[in-house]
């Protein structure tokens, strides 16, 4: 059996779909087919079950998947052993990213850290973290990063910055001119939140609820899928929303938005990297890209807070 073909054949069992496969390996959809047919006539067995709206593992499937996932993570091993002996980072790093890390975090790390290593080809997805997740586990990131909480006992999970969310609303809300309200103010007044799935979402509810507010009774005004978004209708008076600190940097520096203090109550948390125990060892250049983002890459960011 072909390596070439193990990997076509895990990536469509992954994906679930030919043609997603195909785009995570850069060929040609009936390329894949062909790699997929040549491995079934080889075995003499069926390994996929198609039909129109997905693709599943046969029994004989999920036995070859098994192995063929770790034939492929032995060979990435040794690759990345090789590769650390000659101190040379190259190769795909794959990355994936909940939206405010992916949009507001990784952007000036990961320029900083091709410029150090530009024989290293990076990959960042950013999705919410339900998402994330879930493509993880599928094998389709080597590593990720996330807002939101994670029990998930086949993920590991390591701490990296601190974070908090808070309450804005625009300069000309009323809230912003009183500088602090009580909760259940807050909760009465028209929110704008960001979709269920998202890490913000979520543990901003957590939050609220462990205070004692009833979720369901929110005021809930819109939701929608980005920071930006958010920062958007709020700017326009439309209501307030509770948003991560890390997203606000121009909008306070410009005076658009106000931090609306409540009384006694706060949402800490934290941005953590996460990578699925069932890989046996992460790649090269995700280890070394950890450690240049709880190195330099922290030093980035506060460089460019400070300069800003």
């Amino acid at each position: 059996m072909k390596l070439t073909r193990l990997k076509v054949f895990a990536s469509v069992a992954e994906n679930k779909s030919f043609s997603k496969a195909a785009k995570e390996l850069f060929i040609s959809q009936p390329a894949v087919s062909i790699h997929i047919n040549k491995l079934e006539k080889e075995l003499g067995v069926l390994l996929l079950k198609r039909s129109e709206k997905n693709v599943e593992l046969t029994p004989a499937g999920m036995v070859l998947y098994k192995y063929a996932r770790r034939v492929i993570d032995l060979m990435a091993e040794a690759e990345t052993e090789i590769n650390s002996i000659n101190g040379e980072i190259q190769g795909r790093l794959t990355i994936g990213a909940t939206l405010t890390i992916g949009e507001y975090v990784l952007p000036q790390i990961i320029g900083s850290f091709k410029h150090l290593h530009p024989r290293v080809e990076i990959l960042l997805h950013v999705q919410n973290t339900e998402v994330i997740v879930e493509e993880l586990l599928s094998g389709h990131y080597d590593m990720a990063l996330i807002e939101g909480l994670c029990e998930n006992p086949k993920i590991q999970k390591k701490k990296y910055l601190d974070d908090e969310i808070v309450l804005i609303a625009s300069r000309d809300h009323p809230w912003s001119k009183r500088g602090c309200i009580s909760l259940e103010e807050a909760c009465a007044g028209k929110l704008i939140l960001r979709e269920p799935g998202s890490g913000t979402r979520q543990i901003t509810e957590i939050a609220l609820k462990n205070a004692g507010i009833d979720i369901q009774a929110l005021n809930i005004l819109m939701e929608l899928g980005s920071s930006e978004a958010i920062k958007a209708a709020v700017s326009a008076n439309l209501g307030a929303a509770f948003i991560s600190k890390w997203t606000l940097e121009k909008e306070l520096k410009l005076g658009l938005l106000s931090i609306v203090e409540i009384e006694g109550f706060s949402i800490p948390r934290s941005f953590n990297f996460i990578y699925s125990i069932n890989r046996n060892l992460l790649t090269f250049p995700a280890r070394e890209f950890i450690k240049f983002c709880e190195g330099q890459g922290k030093k980035l960011l506060q460089d460019i807070a400070d300069y800003k």
